[in-house]
C-alpha cells in the first residue's frame, strides 16, 4: 500500500527509468511519485523483470523491459508505456551501470569497453530516452525531464571514479538538453544529493563504509540532519511537477547544506 501524501502530481503521468531493486533510488522515487498522485511506468534490465515487475505492482506502477544500450528497447519501451499510461508528462532517469571489477582499477588502466559502458548507459541513454520521449512530452502541458546525479559529479570519491566521471557528463547533458528542448517546453534538470546507503552504495564501498559515511555527512552538513530517501524524492516530486516553472538547466543538490559548508 503506497502511503498517500498531497496531490501534488494528480493527473501526471511518468516513468521512471532503471529500478533495480527495493533499496535504490530508481524504485524509491517511483514509490513516492505515485504517492503523490501519478501514474507510473518504471522501466527494468530484462533479467530483472519478473523481480521487479512484482515491486511495481506492489506499489501500483506498470514495468517495462529496457536494455539500455538498444534503440530499439528504448522505442518498445516508450511504446508501452504510451499504451499503459497513455501519454507522459515526466522521465525520470536513473540508469547507471558499471562493469564488473572496474571501480577496483585505477582511473587510467580502464579499457575503452569498460569507460565506454559506462558513458553509454549513464549518460548516452538519457539522450536515446528523450528521443522516443519526445513525442509524448510533447503532447503534456507540463513535460519535464529529471536525471539523478550525485556528489561524484563535483567532488573525487573512492572507487567511484567511472560513475562520477558519468555523472559530470550527465549534468552537461540535462544543460544541452535544457537548451534545446527549452522552446518546446520541456524543463530538464538535474537532481544531485549526498550519500544514502542504497544497494548500490553498499556494492560500491561496503556497507560498513558507506553507513559511516552517511553519518559523517550528517555531522558536517548545515541542518546536521542525516539524508533520507524522502529527503530526495520530495524534491524529485517539485521538480516533474506543474509547480516546477521556468526552471531548466540547473542542478539541484540535497545534501543538507554539506557542499556549502565549508567547516
Amino acid at each position: 500500500m503506497v502511503e498517500q501524501k498531497p496531490a501534488l502530481l494528480a493527473g501526471c503521468r511518468g516513468a521512471v527509468l532503471g529500478v533495480s531493486g527495493e533499496n535504490g533510488m530508481g524504485f524509491q522515487a517511483a514509490q513516492a511519485l505515485r504517492a503523490f498522485g501519478a501514474q507510473v511506468a518504471l522501466s527494468c534490465r530484462p533479467a530483472r523483470r519478473d523481480s521487479i515487475a512484482a515491486l511495481a505492482a506492489r506499489i501500483g506502477c506498470s514495468c517495462v523491459e529496457l536494455d539500455a544500450t538498444n534503440e530499439a528497447s528504448h522505442e518498445r519501451a516508450f511504446a508501452s508505456i504510451e499504451r499503459s499510461l497513455g501519454g507522459l508528462d515526466f522521465l525520470v532517469h536513473t540508469l547507471v551501470h558499471v562493469p564488473e571489477g572496474t571501480l577496483h582499477k585505477p582511473v587510467y588502466e580502464l579499457s575503452a569497453a569498460e569507460f565506454s559502458s559506462v558513458l553509454e548507459v549513464g549518460v548516452r541513454s538519457l539522450l536515446v530516452a528523450c528521443k522516443f520521449a519526445l513525442p509524448l512530452l510533447a503532447r503534456s502541458p507540463h513535460p519535464r525531464v529529471v536525471a539523478l546525479s550525485s556528489a561524484g559529479a563535483d567532488f573525487a570519491i573512492p572507487n567511484y571514479h567511472a560513475v562520477g566521471i558519468s555523472k559530470a557528463a550527465l549534468e552537461a547533458t540535462v544543460r544541452y538538453l535544457g537548451q534545446e528542448l527549452g522552446p518546446q517546453g520541456v524543463l530538464c534538470n538535474s537532481l544531485s544529493f549526498s550519500m544514502i546507503a542504497t544497494d548500490a552504495a553498499r556494492r560500491v564501498i561496503g556497507q560498513s563504509e558507506s553507513e559511516q559515511t552517511h553519518v559523517y555527512l550528517a555531522k558536517r552538513s548545515m541542518t546536521r540532519v542525516p539524508l533520507s530517501f524522502a529527503h530526495v524524492t520530495n524534491t524529485l516530486g517539485f521538480l516533474v511537477s506543474p509547480l516546477c516553472t521556468n526552471l531548466t538547466g540547473e542542478t539541484l543538490c540535497v545534501d543538507g547544506g554539506f557542499s556549502r559548508n565549508y567547516f
